[in-house]
């Protein structure tokens, strides 16, 4: 009888220490899902406060072979820094490289932070390039900043 009380005491045993190792790892991966929920709940609360609106008229006279520029209001609440960095451009089909970017706040030139509700100017010239950078025909830029992504449609003369 005492070697059954003993088999049944070794496996309980063996028992509560497989439960405490299931129970550590779901404890482990709760804890990650609800580190990963956090943070991509954080990066969706920036996405969700940058917002911008590209505000320069697509009916207006653009003419081939001179540089673009475009108008764009940050409608967000997140002041973003104006750095050709923080803008990527696609003109085209062609992904617009930084030195060919200039980026101003269009009421003050000397202002580093595109702030809510400011305009920036944003001039994309290439003298380098051997084709016109404005073609003749229908023209479309995309514009992205912090994941929020706006498209440029115009017809140049």
């Amino acid at each position: 009888m005492a070697s059954v009380s003993a088999s049944h005491l070794i496996i309980f045993v063996a028992s509560l220490v497989i439960a405490a190792g299931v129970v550590g790892t779901l404890t482990t991966g709760v804890e990650r899902v609800s580190s990963s929920i956090d943070d991509g709940s954080l990066d969706v609360s920036q996405q969700i406060r940058m917002d911008m609106s590209i505000v320069s008229d697509p009916g207006a006279e653009y003419v081939q072979g001179e540089e673009l520029t475009i108008y764009v209001r940050n409608t967000g609440s997140q002041p973003v820094p104006i750095d050709a960095s923080q803008f990527d451009v696609v003109f085209n089909g062609e992904f617009v490289i930084n030195d060919n970017l200039v980026i101003e706040d269009a009421n003050d030139p000397e202002e580093e932070t595109w702030r809510p509700n400011n305009v920036v100017r944003i001039t994309i010239g290439d003298e380098d390039a051997e084709e016109n950078l404005i073609q003749e025909e229908d023209n479309r830029l995309v514009l992205t900043v912090n994941d929020d992504e706006e498209t440029f449609e115009f017809h140049a003369t």
